[in-house]
């Protein structure tokens, strides 16, 4: 759909995504993408791509190789922070098994962890954190499905402020997700 972006440096570069133009009056640091409609998949990439220092995920499902890719190549850089908290119930994916795979616990640029929410129920959420700048978030999971079938939802936002808030939210469960991960591995 959308033409490759190599650098998104404004939530205007986004534009290109849109099957149609962003209303007037639209808050201008927020673009939200309507699949099936838009290029959902286009404003990831685009996205991860551009990521210079971190990328903390929280997702619930994922079968997108490309994202899957883009993630696992930041997983490997050690200048990137990644962080990435699976849910449990979909974490058995090829493209998960893969994230784990890739991990390496000896770098402290990352860490991948698999979980329940905190009140052991599924981790649902569906939100990215590029840079500390960018904040991804709607019912839209990493899949093929979801990005061009489905009728999902993706806001994209810049802004600091609301991407510290969504980060310490999701730290909160990143540290539960790696607890439980523990207790799992030290069962018999």
């Amino acid at each position: 759909m959308g033409a490759p972006v190599t650098t998104v440096r404004s939530i205007c570069d986004l534009e290109r995504f849109k099957a149609s133009p962003t209303p007037r009056g639209y808050p201008i640091n927020m673009r939200t993408f309507w699949a099936p409609h838009d290029d959902v998949h286009g404003v990831l990439a685009a996205l991860l791509k551009s990521a210079q220092h971190s990328i903390v995920i929280s997702m619930y499902g994922w079968n997108d190789i490309e994202i899957a890719d883009l993630t696992a190549h930041a997983i490997d850089n050690p200048d990137m922070f990644v962080q990435v908290t699976l849910d449990k119930s979909q974490a058995g994916g090829v493209h998960e098994r893969d994230l784990l795979a890739r991990y390496k616990p000896e770098m402290e640029s990352n860490s991948v962890a698999i979980g329940t929410s905190e009140r052991g129920a599924i981790l649902h959420r569906k939100v990215i954190i590029i840079d500390g700048i960018w904040r991804i978030s709607g019912s839209t999971n990493l899949g093929d499905s979801a990005e061009i079938k489905q009728a999902n939802e993706l806001t994209v936002i810049q802004d600091a402020t609301v991407c510290a808030e969504a980060r310490h939210m999701l730290d909160l469960a990143h540290v539960k997700a790696l607890t439980q991960m523990g207790a799992w591995r030290a069962r018999p």
